[in-house]
Order: structure tokens, then C-alpha cells, then sequence
């Protein structure tokens, strides 16, 4: 997995290239870590060339998500399939991130 960091307007945009999987793990920690560097108070995570997402990648967000509130950050989802639409409603991720259709 492999993301970009970009600037559009008032979000700040990641946007993954390839599947999450548990090796990932060091590059979601990378993207915390420019958490506090930035004003963007709205992360939008564009997901849509995600295939699948299994329970670890389902961690990978959740520790993504506290890590995001203590900095104050809110985190969006945008462009799941719908397989990964399916795993985050059934894990109950509208609880945590605004999806976004």
C-alpha cells in the first residue's frame, strides 16, 4: 500500500493506492505523524482502490481514528466498493468516520 498527501481547500486528502494489509502498519503510523504538523482539521481518506479490506486493515483505521482525535481530527471516508462498504457497516465505522457516498 502506498498514499498521498494532498491539500484541497480545507481537507487535507490521503489518498491509498493498493490494498492495507498488516505490513501497512508503519505507513498509517507516517500519516499520524503529520497530524499535528497541519491545520486541516478534516481528513478525508479516499479508499476507492481498495479491492477488500480484511480485520487488520479494519485496526489500521481504528488506531488511524485515535490517533486523528487526539490531534483534534476529524476523519472521512470516501469511495469504498462495495465489499469494503459492506465490512465498514458491519463493523459499525459510521460511528467513528463520516462515510461519505
Amino acid at each position: 500500500m502506498e498514499y498521498s498527501l494532498l491539500d484541497k481547500g480545507a481537507n487535507k486528502h490521503v489518498v491509498f493506492y493498493g490494498n492495507i494489509r498488516p505490513s501497512s502498519r508503519p505507513k498509517f503510523l507516517a500519516i499520524a505523524d503529520e497530524f499535528p504538523k497541519t491545520d486541516k482539521k478534516k481528513w478525508i481518506l479516499e479508499v476507492d482502490q481498495f479491492e477488500y479490506i480484511d480485520s487488520a486493515g479494519l485496526g489500521l483505521l481504528i488506531e488511524l481514528h485515535e490517533k486523528a482525535q487526539k490531534s483534534d481530527i476529524s476523519l472521512a471516508i470516501t469511495g469504498a466498493a462495495p465489499l469494503v462498504k459492506r465490512m465498514f457497516d458491519l463493523s459499525k465505522f459510521e460511528t467513528l468516520f463520516e462515510i461519505i457516498d
